[in-house]
């Protein structure tokens, strides 16, 4: 597996796939962990986050289907089992809370966001040009999860 700020580029095949699938894995666990956001946040503005935090599982979803599809014209297998998605995500999802307050919940979102952007500029930087398709696909999710973020952001005021 490639190493993320290594300066190595990904070889063809087996690294790539195992990359895709681990972006996989944390779009999927995204999703759910946004899912349960909208149905759990509580307090003040409550309904302006669970409709950014929806608007938030759509999008996320779009970037999981859009991976798998990568994986599969690469020849590869995506890894949707649950098992897999716990395995092979290396962005931690927070368990949820049971006081759901938004500010904590929005931190830990912007949080989660700001560590995939880290994610995918290096996944970027070392695919280089060696894999256009990819290399696109991921500058396209880069592109949402900053904006994401700055969503978040908004929503904290900061």
């Amino acid at each position: 597996m490639a190493q993320e700020g290594s300066g190595q580029g990904f070889s063809h095949g087996q690294d790539v796939l195992t990359v895709l699938n681990r972006d996989l894995a944390n779009e999927m666990n995204t999703v759910l962990m946004y899912m349960m956001d909208s149905l759990m946040v509580r307090g003040a503005d409550a309904h302006d986050v669970k409709g950014v935090m929806t608007d938030f599982v759509q999008q996320d979803f779009g970037h999981a289907q859009k991976l798998a599809v990568r994986i599969v014209d690469l020849d590869g297998t995506p890894e949707l089992m649950p098992t897999d998605l716990q395995n092979n995500a290396s962005i931690e999802t927070r368990q949820p809370s049971r006081d759901n307050e938004r500010v904590p919940l929005l931190k830990d979102a912007l949080e989660h966001e700001l560590q995939a952007v880290i994610e995918y500029k290096n996944q970027i930087q070392n695919i280089g040009f060696s894999d256009p398709a990819t290399r696109l696909l991921l500058e396209e999710i880069l592109t949402e999860k900053e904006h994401q973020a700055e969503e978040i952001r908004h929503l904290l005021g900061v």
